[in-house]
C-alpha cells in the first residue's frame, strides 16, 4: 500500500495540534498566572492542584488507549474521537477559565473538578490524534514530516495564544480579567472545534490493524510496553521534554516581569518562544534527514544547553542579544520535537515487529501519561518553589526574585541534559529500516 501522503493531509494533520494548543497554550502559559492573580488561589495550593489532578488524569490515559485500540467504526479507530470529543473539550476549556462567585472552598473544588475533567477530555482527543500518525503512514521520512507539521501547528497555536491572549482579555473584559479570560477562551475553543473537524475529514487511516488481542488484558499490554525499550527511552525523553516546558513556560511570565523588570515584554517573550518552536519545526526535516532523528536531536539539544548557560552571564547586557540567544535556544529545541514524535511512531512499528500487535492507542496513551506528568510536575515545581519563598504579587521579596531566576535557568538546562541521556540509549534509528522491510512483507487490511 502506498504510504506517501499529500501536502493536504500533512497540513491538515498539523491543524490538530494547532487546535489542541489553543487550550494547551493557555494552560501552560497562563493558567498558573490565572489561578494566582485572577482566580485568587495561593501558589502552593495551585501546585498541589496541578500535581493531584494531572496524576489522576494520567492514570486514566492507558484505559483511554485500550479503548481506542478496541474501537472499530466506519471512520476507523482514532478519527471518531476527533469528531465527537471536540465539542465537550471546547466547553470545558471555557468553564475552566470562569471565576465563580462562591466561597473560597467552593472555588477550590470547582478548580479541581474543571481542571481534572478538562485533562481527561484532552486525553480523549489528543491520544487518538497522536495515534493517528502511524496509521497514516509507515514511511519514516513521512512520519518526520508529519511530526514537523504537527510541531508547526503546535507552535502556531502557542504563538497566537501568547501574542493575542492579553490584548483579547483586556479588550473583552474592559480591564476585568475575570470577564476577559473566559470570553477569550470561547473564541479559541470555537476555532479549535472547526480545526479538529478538518483533521477528521482529511486525514485517513491507511493501516487498519487489529490492535489488542481479545484475550489480552490491559496489564499484559502495559507490561509489553515496558519491554519495548525504544518506547521506554522516548517516553522518558518526553517526560523531561515536558518537564522543561512546564517549568520554563510556568516561570517565564514571572521571570520577564520581576527579574528582567520588563512586564510589557511578556507577550513578546512568549511569542518568540513559540515562533522559535515553529521555525524549528519547519527546518527539522532538512536537518534531521542527513543526521538522523536521534543524532540530530542530541546535537541540537546540546547546543541549546550551551546557549542557556550563556544567557546567565548576559542577563544584564544587551536586551537584543539576550532575546536572540533565547530565540535560538528555543529554535534548536523546536528542531528536536518533531523527531520525538517520529521516533515515538517508529516505536509502534517496533512493537508490531516484536510482539505481533499494533497498539497505537496504548502506546500513545502511555506517552500521554509521561507528557502530562512532566507538564504537571514542571508547573507544580514552579508553584511550590514560589510558595516556599512566600511569593506575593503585592509584596515581592528578594528571595522570590532569586527563586524565579534559578527556575528559569536550572530547569531548562538540567531537564534538557537528562533528555540527551535517554536519547543516547535510544538505538532504534539504525534498526528501523530492517524492521520495516520485514513488516512490509505482511498484508494489512
Amino acid at each position: 500500500m502506498n504510504d506517501k501522503l499529500s501536502l493536504k493531509e500533512k497540513v491538515s494533520y498539523g491543524l490538530g495540534d494547532l487546535a489542541s494548543n489553543f487550550v494547551w497554550g493557555m494552560i501552560t502559559s497562563y493558567l498558573l498566572y490565572f489561578y494566582t492573580n485572577v482566580y485568587g488561589l495561593a501558589a502552593g495550593v495551585v501546585g498541589t492542584l496541578f500535581l493531584i489532578t494531572r496524576i489522576l488524569d494520567a492514570i486514566i490515559d492507558p484505559f483511554i488507549g485500550v479503548l481506542i485500540d478496541k474501537t472499530k467504526t466506519k471512520h476507523g479507530k482514532t478519527r471518531p474521537y476527533l469528531l465527537y470529543v471536540s465539542v465537550p473539550f471546547a466547553v470545558l476549556s471555557v468553564i475552566t477559565f470562569i471565576t465563580p462567585n462562591i466561597s473560597e472552598g467552593g472555588k477550590l473544588v470547582y478548580a479541581y473538578l474543571t481542571y481534572l475533567v478538562l485533562g481527561i477530555l484532552y486525553s480523549a482527543i489528543n491520544v487518538p490524534y497522536g495515534a493517528l500518525m502511524p496509521l497514516m503512514t509507515k514511511n519514516s521520512d513521512e512520519k518526520t514530516q508529519l511530526g514537523s507539521f504537527r510541531m508547526m501547528g503546535m507552535a502556531l497555536g502557542a504563538i497566537i495564544v501568547s501574542a493575542c491572549t492579553q490584548p483579547l482579555v483586556q479588550a473583552f473584559g474592559g480591564g476585568d480579567e475575570k470577564v476577559g479570560y473566559p470570553i477569550t477562551m470561547t473564541v479559541y475553543a470555537v476555532v479549535g472545534m472547526i480545526l479538529f473537524y478538518i483533521v477528521f475529514k482529511n486525514c485517513k487511516e491507511r493501516f487498519d490493524n487489529s490492535g489488542l488481542k481479545s484475550d489480552e488484558s490491559v496489564g499484559k499490554s502495559l507490561l509489553n510496553l515496558l519491554k519495548n525499550r525504544p518506547w521506554v527511552m522516548i517516553a522518558l525523553n518526553s517526560l523531561f521534554l515536558f518537564l522543561r516546558l512546564g517549568t520554563m513556560f510556568g516561570v517565564l511570565v514571572y521571570f520577564v516581569t520581576y527579574v528582567l523588570e520588563q512586564p510589557y515584554m511578556v507577550p513578546l517573550y512568549l511569542t518568540l518562544a513559540n515562533v522559535a518552536t515553529f521555525v524549528g519545526g519547519a527546518v527539522a526535516p532538512f536537518i534531521l534527514k542527513p543526521l538522523g532523528k536521534r543524532n540530530g536531536s542530541i546535537l541540537v539539544l546540546s547546543a541549546s544547553i550551551i546557549l542557556f548557560v550563556m544567557m546567565i552571564f548576559l542577563e544584564n547586557g544587551s536586551p537584543v542579544l539576550y532575546l536572540l540567544l533565547f530565540f535560538i535556544a528555543n529554535t534548536l529545541i523546536g528542531i528536536h520535537t518533531p523527531a520525538n514524535f517520529a521516533m515515538l511512531a517508529d516505536t509502534a512499528d517496533y512493537h508490531e515487529w516484536k510482539f505481533g500487535q499494533r497498539t497505537e492507542g496504548t502506546l500513545y496513551s502511555a506517552y500521554s501519561f509521561a507528557t502530562k506528568f512532566g507538564s504537571a510536575v514542571g508547573a507544580s515545581f514552579v508553584a511550590y518553589a514560589l510558595g516556599w519563598v512566600n511569593y506575593d504579587p503585592n509584596h515581592l521579596t528578594d528571595s522570590a526574585v532569586s527563586m524565579i531566576r534559578t527556575l528559569m535557568y536550572v530547569g531548562p538546562i538540567a531537564f534538557t541534559a537528562l533528555q540527551i541521556v535517554f536519547l543516547v540509549m535510544y538505538k532504534l534509528d539504525k534498526q528501523h529500516p530492517s524492521i520495516m522491510r520485514e513488516l512490509n512483507n505482511k498484508t494489512y487490511v
